[in-house]
């Protein structure tokens, strides 16, 4: 499953979900197809699931290779993997004061705003993001920081046992919201994580399922896309038969439908379609880029060309943000992956050279 296809599957249906919606709101249609705020915000829980499912993957690897230094190099790595990137889209739409998002006057930022967008902290700082799509970071931040205690405790326990956490941190979630309602506790909003950890715990548990040998998949792989699509249509269909404003929508649909997606990721077998894989595998490797190059790119092909035909800005739009999703990972992204390999290694090195020493003695 570490290179898995369906995996890279469902991070590009999840980073389309989220460009569908910006590119709604740069052609002025959500305030006419309200359902595509909604899309959007599943396809960043679908990140969250994918997110912590890939990584106690990557946990696994890296407890085989490197043993007891299994937190240090997952910190390291996830630091150069997910920063680099994220302070150039900051300083870049700082400088050039593009809009938190479309549609928004463009503002000057507070350095104190800046910094806290640079560190990916803004949410426990009560400060606003710097472009909307930044939102989602410091969740993924905090989340990182318990994810190897959640291997840990993976390996050591059953799914029942990652059932009944998850199920303790639904209810967790439900007294926060319950909390928000009645304004009780200032600045109680900054605890936001409450409100997605039962999403990150869906993709370790669907980890935890992949991880029975005895039980390989039995679904065929071209039911996979139609599960995937179907979960879009159940979430979709419950907010337009039960409405709520976007800030407000119930976390728990969220976390029924991110359940269901990480219960079943382990059943189906790897899809087969050249076309698709090929696709998919493209879409997921530049999909960080993707997400959060499209605010610059809707602003700068929306604004800049407006006599422009409407699909016209759209086909420049969605090339320009082809251009910063590439280049963004072969200048920035992926160095960065390589410089963190490399600091992880030679400190996992350093690390081991003076217990031999001490055994040589």
């Amino acid at each position: 499953m570490a290179e898995s296809r369906n995996l890279d599957l469902l991070r590009t249906v999840a980073v389309l979900l989220v460009l569908v919606d910006h590119l709604f709101m740069a052609a002025g249609l959500a305030s006419s197809f309200p359902i595509v705020y909604d899309i959007g915000k599943l396809g960043v829980l679908l990140f969250f699931v994918h997110t912590s499912l890939v990584l106690m993957l990557s946990l696994e690897r890296t407890q085989s290779r490197e043993g007891g230094h299994l937190f240090r190099a997952f910190y390291i790595r996830r630091a150069f993997r997910i920063y680099p990137l994220t302070v150039a889209c900051v300083l870049l739409c700082t400088v050039f004061r593009v809009p938190q998002q479309f549609g928004s006057a463009a503002s000057a930022r507070s350095v104190f705003q800046v910094a806290t967008n640079l560190l990916l902290v803004q949410n426990l700082a009560g400060q606003s993001s710097v472009i909307s799509p930044l939102w989602s970071l410091p969740l993924e931040i905090q989340m990182y920081v318990v994810l190897p205690f959640l291997f840990v405790f993976a390996g050591r326990h059953s799914a029942k046992a990652l059932l009944a956490l998850g199920c303790s941190l639904a209810l967790a979630g439900l007294a926060y919201e319950r909390l928000l309602d009645m304004h009780v506790i200032a600045g109680l909003k900054r605890l936001d994580i409450l409100n997605y950890a039962p999403c990150f715990v869906a993709g370790v548990m669907a980890y935890r399922l992949s991880t029975n040998r005895a039980r390989r998949p039995v679904l065929a792989s071209w039911l996979w896309p139609a599960a995937v699509g179907s979960l879009v249509a159940l979430y979709g269909g419950w907010q337009v038969a039960f409405p709520h404003p976007l800030d407000r929508i119930p976390a728990y649909r969220g976390w029924v439908v991110c359940w269901i997606l990480g219960a079943i990721i382990p059943q189906f077998r790897e899809i087969r379609l050249g076309w698709l894989r090929k696709a998919s595998h493209y879409v997921a490797k530049y999909s960080y880029g993707i997400y959060l190059g499209q605010v610059p790119a809707l602003w700068i092909g929306f604004t800049f060309w407006p006599h422009m035909g409407g699909i016209l800005r759209w086909l420049v739009s969605v090339a320009l943000l082809a251009g910063i999703a590439v280049g963004g990972y072969h200048l920035i992204e992926h160095p960065g992956i390589s410089v963190g390999k490399r600091v992880a290694d030679r400190s996992n090195r350093s690390r081991s050279r003076p217990m031999e020493l001490q055994v040589g003695a």
